[in-house]
């Protein structure tokens, strides 16, 4: 069965409110995900599309600067702004 192109769209529903992440400290996918209220697709398809910046540790670890997932809000409401 094919996916839904809908379904992890990048311009996909992000929590609407500032999410509480500290710029300082390094999140995981799933923590980073709940924060943000997306799905793991959709966290990875920003990162692929250059939206936001991650540390790879190993191919299978990888780390998102609370900084960087503050700026990847903020760009979204931007957009979401401009629609």
């Amino acid at each position: 069965m094919r996916r839904s192109t809908d379904f992890c769209r990048l311009n996909m529903i992000m929590i609407r409110s500032k999410p509480n992440i500290d710029p300082q400290k390094k999140y995981c996918v799933k923590a980073a995900c709940y924060e943000l209220e997306i799905c793991e697709d959709t966290l990875r398809k920003y990162r692929d599309s250059g939206l936001i910046g991650c540390i790879r540790i190993t191919n299978r670890e990888i780390y998102y600067p609370g900084s960087e997932l503050l700026s990847l809000w903020e760009s979204v409401q931007k957009r979401k702004k401009h629609d």
